[in-house]
């Protein structure tokens, strides 16, 4: 299915470009839909294009998502969030396999041969691709900082907070237990630790499979940031440090 103009429109690459250049654009992308588990490109392949996502949740692998020692360090769920644009620019291999996460996820296929007419025609897109592509590697140094350094209940506490459904206080997990686990660089057991101990303080509770209420925003908040939560400080200081708060 081709994308209308007006849809390109609505990206930021597209909205300074001339109407004309836009529609011969439109023409040569694709909108690609994804059920769970479908593969929308493979590590190592040549980055002949670049994604836009449109709709539903993508995660990229380092490795076989199937294999044991697969990684599950990046999910997508940001409309007209743009997916692997580094690669294309610098010309690189994928560097991970990116899969659906969710059935009916629709992504914006951009073949990399439109790129360099775009450049030519907007003289601020070369700008705005640098100032993505930094922030993406700054959000990238930043995760792999927590998983190096972080006790498990901290990432958890992270992952909850940055999960939230905007202006509300659940949190809806669609990521299953494994690949929760490989996301936040730990056991599935010590992840389910972790939870466990969050509601048992009164910070999150379950309400359903998969989703979290957080009763407790400060305190959730003050654990992210590595401090005790509130309420008697021998417990908080126990969360925090606890043995199961770590992987072995």
């Amino acid at each position: 299915m081709r994308p209308s103009v007006q849809d390109l429109r609505e990206i930021e690459w597209f909205r300074r470009l001339p109407p004309e250049q836009v529609a011969q654009v439109a023409q040569a992308c694709a909108v690609v839909t994804l059920a769970r588990d479908a593969v929308l490109y493979r590590s190592g392949a040549a980055a002949d294009a670049f994604f836009v996502l449109l709709r539903g949740r993508v995660g990229a692998w380092r490795g076989d998502p199937t294999g044991p020692e697969s990684m599950l360090y990046f999910v997508a769920d940001r409309r007209h969030e743009s997916l692997c644009l580094e690669n294309v620019v610098a010309d690189i291999p994928y560097f991970a396999t990116m899969r659906g996460l969710l059935d009916d996820t629709r992504v914006l296929r951009i073949p990399a041969s439109v790129l360099p007419a775009m450049l030519e025609a907007d003289r601020e897109l070369g700008i705005a691709i640098a100032r993505h592509i930094a922030q993406r590697l700054q959000t990238f140094t930043e995760q792999m900082t927590d998983l190096g350094s972080l006790p498990v209940v901290r990432r958890v506490a992270k992952f909850l907070l940055a999960s939230r459904q905007h202006g509300s206080d659940l949190v809806v997990v669609t990521l299953r237990q494994a690949e929760l686990a490989s996301r936040l660089g730990a056991a599935r057991q010590s992840v389910n630790q972790a939870l466990a101990t969050l509601a048992q303080r009164g910070i999150i509770a379950t309400v359903g499979r998969g989703v979290y209420q957080i009763r407790d925003h400060p305190g959730l908040v003050a654990l992210a940031r590595g401090g005790p939560a509130p309420g008697p400080g021998s417990r908080a200081r126990g969360v925090v440090g606890s043995a199961g708060a770590r992987d072995a």
